[in-house]
């Protein structure tokens, strides 16, 4: 995906946990989606992940290490599951939950 950076809502930085390593790299949030870009060590692999706002179901928050509160579990339609470790997450949340409500109001005239 070809990010615009003028369509950017926040942008800060997110260790996306993955089955056998964890992804560090910046998350973007736009009025669509959530994009995560990735990378697995310098050499080895870049890693994309997007998640559209309307493909989510539901979100959690969860503690890394069963002790930080930093964690925002994302949970899709097709039951995927998405966990991103942020700084400020309440405001992460709250900034996705405006989007997502803003998809989902009808059109003024």
């Amino acid at each position: 995906m070809r990010l615009n950076k003028g369509d950017i809502v926040r942008a800060g930085h997110a260790h996306m946990r993955r089955p056998m390593r964890g992804v560090e790299g910046p998350l973007y949030l736009t009025k669509t989606a959530l994009f995560h870009e990735g990378s697995v060590g310098p050499y080895i692999e870049s890693v994309e992940t997007i998640i559209d706002l309307k493909d989510i179901k539901e979100i959690k928050t969860k503690r890394s290490m069963g002790l930080i509160p930093n964690v925002i579990k994302i949970i899709t339609h097709n039951n995927d599951i998405f966990k991103f470790s942020v700084f400020k997450r309440e405001d992460w949340i709250t900034a996705i939950n405006k989007m997502r409500k803003e998809l989902y109001a009808p059109a003024e005239d």
